[in-house]
């Protein structure tokens, strides 16, 4: 079944739900009133500039932050009460993945699988063949600490399938991968979301979201400005391309 095709189907349930989301920290507003839905089977981008609030949204959905006003929920659970469920259903790649020093990959890789329930060699097989074409099968055995940027990207990726969640989130998912671990990234992401996972990932590369993304949600100052499907979302501005929807929507007053 082509991605589109399969995609279609799995359009009718949505697997991330915000509504109404407020985060402060003090007196900062972190995230102002957010509120939108993620279909199941979509990849989508979350743009935005730095301090958006890009971060601090996936903060929400992993658990590790609670909201200060709002519900966010993740294949029907609450995203804060039920966090330990929810890790269930999310993989998640931070922007800088920080692991033990004392450990190697192939044993960071080991222990996630315990702690999600796994059989460790059932899934240190299954995982595998993503390792290698991610260029990684090779290091398992090295310090993950002692790894270059790009290496501990591609292993936070291969912690985040490891237990074929329904939901990837990875946050600037290419910082630090050259030109071709970027095209490899990416050709597995396509492929993963083919599969029935659903995707989200946040990105300056306007290039990317246009290519891949079925979807996207802006966000500008810790306030959402648009979300839906990137064919009604051009239509329904007068754009044809992404980047000039992204600027003309994301525009300050007055700028230039």
């Amino acid at each position: 079944m082509a991605y589109g095709q399969a995609r279609d189907m799995l359009y009718r349930e949505n697997i991330v739900t915000i509504e109404h989301v407020t985060k402060t920290f003090g007196e900062k507003v972190a995230l102002n009133d957010v509120s939108f839905d993620i279909p199941q089977g979509q990849i989508c981008g979350l743009l935005g500039a730095n301090g958006a609030g890009k971060t601090t949204l996936f903060r929400l959905l992993m658990g590790i932050l609670k909201a200060s006003s709002g519900r966010l929920r993740v294949g029907g659970l609450d995203a804060f009460e039920d966090r330990v469920a929810v890790k269930r259903v999310i993989g998640f790649l931070p922007d800088e993945p920080v692991f033990y020093s004392y450990l190697s990959a192939r044993e960071l890789l080991e222990l996630s699988a315990g702690m999600h329930g796994l059989d460790t060699d059932d899934a240190m097989a299954a995982i595998m063949p993503v390792a290698q074409r991610l260029r990684l099968a090779g290091e398992l055995d090295n310090y993950a600490e002692d790894y270059s940027r790009g290496m501990k990207k591609k292993l936070g990726l291969l912690l985040a399938m490891l237990h074929r969640p329904r939901l990837l989130v990875l946050d600037e998912p290419t910082n630090g991968l050259d030109v071709e671990s970027t095209h490899l990234f990416y050709d597995l992401i396509f492929e993963t979301a083919a599969s029935g996972t659903t995707i989200v990932f946040s990105t300056h590369l306007m290039d990317h979201v246009a290519r891949l993304c079925s979807h996207a949600v802006i966000m500008g100052e810790g306030a959402l400005i648009a979300s839906g499907s990137l064919d009604a979302l051009k239509s329904d501005h007068g754009e044809e391309d992404l980047e000039s929807l992204f600027l003309k929507l994301t525009a300050r007053p007055g700028a230039l």
